[in-house]
This record gives structure tokens, sequence and C-alpha cells, in this order.
């Protein structure tokens, strides 16, 4: 083990992850090729993007059911929940759109055009901003700030190589972009419309979760098969965790006591606290294909995507 000291901003832990029996059930069939979800407030709802059918899948996670579906557009890949819940926003690639779904009539309101292949978004604390990252020429990234409220583009920000996946605080609307080609984080002041800090992080970054006070950031990096951990405040790398096979993927429990990742390649889940009292990363096992996953409000059952096995698995982790 490496020591830490205010000139080190990452520390690398070789540790193994040990393996843990967990409960588990599942939603087959939702769509095909499943990537994203978001989750309703009460935790009795997800809605799940289909690669294959172009779709916005709705499920019943009490019954455990699909229950609707609706056509977005192209390639949907990353979905975030907006107005109190009421609203879906889409990110189809193939279209080069941010699709809007009023989740009441379970239709599509509007396709707002940002060009180029968007593929997350997130939605900001106050609720009426929503920003999507996209490939632009040469995988140079753009990150696209969009006003819900008047279904339009409010302005852009370029940002690093290949950016895959965002996350925004929820105390103060930083937005954190994740360049999956420039292995970096690059922080967005919106206000100022300008990246304010870079962080290194490792190879291939992939996903991104950050905990529900804004102090500290989690980054899948599926190529080093480790999970970073970044000091908000600081604006710094404090350790490197190792976990499954290409981590995709990340989730904080809503009381921001455990951080989740799934490991696309292993087919599991590794967990540990946000607080790094235990660095040794706990795992379990799940269907083929892991992508994505979120916690329930009981901040124990875990919901995850598994896109080659096209189902939901529901975890129950003590």
């Amino acid at each position: 083990m490496a020591c830490y000291s205010g000139t080190i901003s990452i520390l690398i832990l070789i540790l193994a992850s040990a393996a843990v029996s967990i409960e588990i059930s599942r939603v087959r069939k939702v769509g095909e090729y499943p990537n994203f979800l978001a989750l309703s407030a009460d935790g009795r709802t997800a809605y799940v993007t289909s690669w294959g059918t172009g779709e916005l899948v709705e499920v019943n996670l009490v019954q455990k059911a699909v229950t609707r579906g609706v056509v977005v557009g192209g390639s949907p890949l990353g979905v975030a929940l907006a107005d109190g819940g009421k609203l879906a926003l889409v990110a189809c690639k193939g279209d080069g759109t941010l699709a809007l779904v009023n989740l009441s009539s379970f239709s599509v309101e509007a396709d707002i055009k940002v060009g180029g292949a968007p593929n997350a978004v997130a939605v900001g604390p106050r609720g009426f901003r929503a920003y999507v990252t996209e490939f632009g020429r040469n995988q140079e990234g753009i990150l696209h700030v969009i006003d819900i409220r008047a279904r339009s583009e409010a302005f852009n920000v370029k940002v690093g190589m290949a950016p895959i996946a965002l996350a925004v605080s929820p105390v103060n609307e930083t937005v954190y972009v994740v360049n999956g080609g420039s292995n970096d984080v690059w922080v967005v002041d919106p206000e100022r419309k300008s990246v304010v800090k870079k962080i290194d992080v490792g190879e291939a970054p992939d996903g991104i979760a950050i905990t529900p006070d804004g102090k500290r950031i989690f980054v899948s990096n599926s190529r080093s098969n480790d999970l970073t951990i970044i000091d908000a405040q600081l604006g710094k790398a404090l350790v490197t965790v190792p976990v499954g096979k290409r981590p995709f993927g990340v989730a904080v429990s809503p009381d921001g006591k455990r951080v989740f990742v799934v490991n696309t390649e292993s087919r599991s889940v590794s967990f540990l606290p946000t607080d790094l009292s235990g660095l040794n990363a706990e795992t379990f096992s799940v269907d083929k294909g892991p992508t994505d996953l979120k916690v329930l409000p009981d901040n124990r059952t875990i919901i995850v995507v598994n896109e080659q096995s096209h189902t939901l698995v529901l975890a129950d982790v003590p």
C-alpha cells in the first residue's frame, strides 16, 4: 500500500473483492438490449431505455412486470426524470435528439435536436435545466445545456474526448463530465458556461455517481477495472479501488452510505462504503451484460439492467 500525502492525489489499493450471497429476483423481456434506467421517487417504477426497439419501457417493480412502452427514437441510451417525476428525458444517439416523454400519457411531447451522438442526460437540482453529453467531430465532446421549460437548448460547452457519462451536484449544480477518450473528469460551472477543472482518473472511465451531499464522486474505469473516488471540494482523486472486470454504471444509495458499480464482463455488482471505512469491495452475481443500476429508497434493494439477457435484476443487499 502506498502512502497518501498532500502532493499525491491517487492512492492505489490492491485488494481482492469478496463474493457474497445475495437474494435476487428478475423481470424478463425488458425490451431488447436494455441499457439505462431511471427510478420514480417512490421506487415503485423503473423507466428503461431499450436500444434494440428504440423505446422507453416502463416496469412495475412491485408486480415485476413490463407495463408500457413508447418509441422515442433511434438507439436510446441515457434517461433522467424531470418535472417532479412527470417527464422522462431520453438521449437518442441514433437521431441526435433528446426525447421528452410525458409519463402520464406515456407519449413523446417534444424532440429537442442536439446533434451528433447524445448518450447521457442528467437534470440539475433546481429542475429547469438538463445536461446532455454528445460525441462531436473526431470524438471531441460537447455538453449541451437544455432549458426544459422552453424545450430548447440554452447553450453548450466543449468538453473532453468521448464524453460517456455525467453527474450534476445536488447542492450547487456543478456538472461533472466523464471523458472516456481522455481518461479524465471535467468540471463545468454552468453559470460561468466554462470548464473550471480537470481531474485525472483511471483508464477508459465509463460511469459516474455523486453522494447526496455533493462531497464525494465515484468514477468507474472500464479498462483499468477500478473505481476512482474523488473529493469534490478538493477537486482531487483520493483513492482508486479495484472492482470487477469492465466496470460501467455506478450508483450511490439515497442515504449516501454505499456505492455500487456494475462489472459488465464479470457479470457482477461490487459495493463498498462511501466513507472509505472499508476498501475491500464485496460482490454479488447478476445476469449477463449488466450496464446500469439504481438503489431504491430503502437503501438496500438494487435494480440492475442486464443488456445481453434483456432483464432487470432486483437484489436485496442487507
